[in-house]
């Protein structure tokens, strides 16, 4: 599972027999342990297309099949509020890691039965809780101070709903390489009002992270 900080140190309190380990990637923390009988490897990527890019493709030689990417990403319509879900069923490319893998025409997206999975858990996991959980696209940038209002407008039109600087990236790569990925975010600001309206530090977001990593977790023992 590659995670933000937060995340990360939640899942390792979720594990058994967790340990941090040595590994070679741009990344800040690793760990492994159990969870529901099964391995689980843990990792903490710089952000970033070319950081999280070089990480999994480390964790790939390293003998990885299945991941999943448990982050955050602004909301860019009124769909989506501080604290709910996104799981990305497809991917608008922005960064620059993913067309050295693929053409300019690709359209990046997850494997759609672990994606599937992921909706399906997620969904569970938050019982009763106000927590809208969607499926739809999201936008990858490396550009993190020009995501301009037209671009917004835009991509939320055409069903692009979440914006991030990795997921693009991830998918791109993991499809090269031919193993499982899918991509769970919580949202964690929102870029559609006449302000960016800030969520980052709240108690509501800091419960629905917990609520992905469980449900990540969750997921990724199917695959044990």
């Amino acid at each position: 599972m590659l995670l933000t900080d937060f995340m990360f140190k939640h899942a390792m309190r979720l594990l058994e027999g967790v340990k941090k380990v040595r590994y070679y990637a741009p990344a800040s923390g690793f760990a492994k342990g159990r969870y529901g009988g099964v391995e689980v490897f843990l990792t903490r990527p710089y952000f970033g297309a070319p950081a999280a890019a070089t990480t999994l493709e480390m964790l790939v030689a390293g003998g990885g099949r299945v991941f999943v990417v448990v982050g955050e990403v602004g909301a860019l319509n009124p769909v989506l509020r501080i604290g709910d879900v996104l799981v990305p069923t497809w991917g608008l490319r922005e960064e620059g890691v993913s067309f050295h893998y693929m053409p300019p025409n690709y359209v990046p997206k997850p494997d759609r039965e672990l994606a599937g999975k992921l909706f399906r858990e997620v969904r569970r996991v938050k019982g009763r809780r106000k927590i809208r959980v969607v499926k739809r696209g999201v936008w990858s940038t490396d550009a993190l101070f020009r995501e301009t209002r037209d671009k917004v407008v835009e991509y939320s039109r055409i069903g692009v709903l979440g914006v991030d600087m990795e997921s693009t990236a991830l998918m791109t790569v993991a499809a090269y390489r031919k193993v499982k990925l899918a991509v769970i975010a919580a949202v964690s600001d929102e870029l559609y009002g006449e302000e960016w309206r800030k969520g980052f530090g709240t108690r509501k977001l800091r419960r629905t992270k917990k609520i992905v990593v469980k449900a990540a977790l969750n997921t990724i023992t199917q695959y044990g």
